[in-house]
């Protein structure tokens, strides 16, 4: 495997603590961490914390820095959306926009009646449609909703079509400039943000986000602030505990040093959410992500590029995913991609109701 150049040194920043709580306990977790998915510079350590167990990258590039980082990013690629059955025809869309009304109380058109659709929608397809709408209730008339990091703006196109006012956050330029021109909402920076107003959100989501912070707690008071009381959070990101990480060890694809600096396992997230005002958290049935995360790890530790179009798939690691997708169905916190929703208490901590599904 080819070394990669160093990262700047004068763009690093040396933590000797975990940036979540502050603990400076820990032990190594992996050495000589490298990207090999999109050529970003630098070695790296990666320490588990000795207090909250949260895992970090340390030393890590600073704000001003982590953008070499992302030079070759996917997100620079045109807008596709991720459309909604709405957007589509055929019989297979019948189903998703049958099984979507039945599930989730929308009244879609072009839908199969409820009970056929629920019938004949297979568990793969389900899961699916749930997670391309990332589990979003219908929406009230006005409800506003925030997708935090959302890249050229393909999930706020979800949302729109859901009937979701939709408003992005991305701190990268180049994909703010795609979404944009998509005719989508989406202001340039991070969290806290000037531009939007605390308190004025229905819903906000985060996908695959979290992980590339800084300051991930600070980060989801942000988000906190930015909800309406009864507000909720939908949040995914690669899993601390994954049972792929435990098969790849240092080329497992969540790990995606530098860009990645902070992870979770369930009982982490789930106290992070807590310990800055959220409450009903809970872990979402594990999306069958396995395959996708299985093929790349073993490109990695094969040193092959994940995203060349050239690595021949293995039977065998294709059985260890399926596998791995059966185990996380009966034990979610073993996925992937970790997925919780969380809520903003009402102002009198009574029930979420009437947002919650």
């Amino acid at each position: 495997m080819v070394r990669p150049p160093p990262w700047p040194e004068a763009g690093l920043e040396h933590l000797n603590a975990c940036p979540v709580c502050g603990e400076t306990g820990r032990a190594l977790l992996f050495d000589a961490l490298s990207d090999g998915l999109f050529g970003a510079p630098g070695l790296w350590q990666m320490w588990t914390c000795h207090g909250c167990r949260a895992a970090y990258l340390d030393p890590r590039p600073t704000v001003s820095t982590i953008s070499l980082a992302y030079q070759a990013y996917y997100t620079h690629a045109p807008l596709h959306p991720k459309r909604l059955p709405t957007a589509r025809r055929g019989f297979k869309a019948l189903v998703a926009n049958g099984y979507l009304n039945h599930e989730f109380g929308y009244g879609l058109g072009y839908a199969l009646p409820k009970v056929l659709a629920r019938v004949l929608c297979d568990p793969g397809l389900a899961l699916k449609e749930a997670y391309r709408i990332r589990h979003l209730p219908p929406p009230k008339p006005g409800a506003r909703l925030l997708d935090l990091g959302c890249g050229n703006g393909n999930f706020l196109s979800v949302a729109r079509d859901l009937g979701y006012q939709v408003t992005g956050l991305e701190p990268d330029p180049k994909a703010v400039e795609i979404g944009r021109a998509a005719g989508l909402e989406i202001f340039t920076g991070g969290l806290p943000n000037p531009a939007l107003t605390p308190a004025s959100f229905d819903q906000a989501t985060a996908s695959h986000v979290i992980e590339h912070l800084h300051d991930p707690k600070a980060a989801l008071q942000a988000i906190f602030d930015l909800l309406k009381p009864g507000g909720r959070v939908w949040i995914s990101q690669p899993n601390l505990a994954a049972l792929g990480l435990a098969r790849f060890g240092k080329f497992w694809r969540g790990l995606e040093p530098p860009r990645h600096l902070t992870l979770f396992d369930r009982q982490g997230l789930t106290r992070l959410l807590e310990a800055v005002g959220f409450h009903q958290v809970s872990l979402l049935p594990a999306d069958r992500a396995a395959g996708f995360y299985f093929r790349q790890s073993a490109a990695l530790a094969a040193g092959q590029d994940p995203n060349g179009g050239q690595n021949t798939p293995s039977p065998r690691v294709d059985r260890e995913a399926r596998r791995a997708d059966r185990r996380a169905r009966g034990a979610p916190e073993l996925c992937e991609s970790l997925t919780l929703i969380a809520f903003r208490p009402l102002a009198d901590h009574s029930q979420a109701s009437g947002v919650q599904r």
